[in-house]
């Protein structure tokens, strides 16, 4: 009991919320992540697995590593300079192109996979991502997935 009965109170009256997905990802239109994919000619997905793998990383235990994130991106812009520098020497762009596919496509499943563990912690149950539809949707199906978890999250009169 404090000496000062003038004093504001000082308990903590927020509601304790195991809800590690609203509380750290920013909701954003899945139809923007589409839209930007196709303005930026392919290079916004790379940046919104690189932020969402640092995000991740930042809450959970199990990080992505973050040479590999870095490899990613590293890979993009090697394949495109390398596109525009040696047009002649396809080889050089076709082993740079794939690399930073194989690690786009890995760090997009890492990230679906920190996101699955994720979702599950906080919903106390097994929530399941699509393989399939990460495949084949990307960061698309992962911001739409995202958005949905965070707009069940919150009580029906915030939304």
């Amino acid at each position: 009991m404090e000496s000062n009965p003038y004093s504001a109170p000082t308990a903590d009256l927020s509601v304790a919320n195991d809800d590690l997905i609203s509380g750290n990802f920013q909701r954003f239109s899945a139809w923007w992540v589409f839209l930007l994919t196709f303005v930026t000619l392919g290079i916004y997905p790379v940046y919104w697995v690189y932020t969402r793998a640092q995000t991740v990383n930042r809450i959970q235990e199990d990080q992505i590593a973050p040479a590999w994130i870095n490899l990613m991106a590293i890979g993009l812009v090697l394949s495109f300079v390398a596109d525009f520098v040696f047009p002649e020497q396809g080889i050089v762009y076709l082993i740079l192109y794939v690399t930073y596919l194989v690690t786009y496509v890995a760090s997009l499943f890492k990230v679906k996979n920190r996101l699955n563990s994720l979702m599950s912690k906080s919903t106390g149950s097994n929530y399941e991502l699509s393989p399939v539809m990460t495949f084949l949707f990307n960061s698309i199906y992962l911001q739409y997935k995202i958005n949905e978890f965070i707009d069940n999250s919150q009580p029906q009169g915030e939304v």
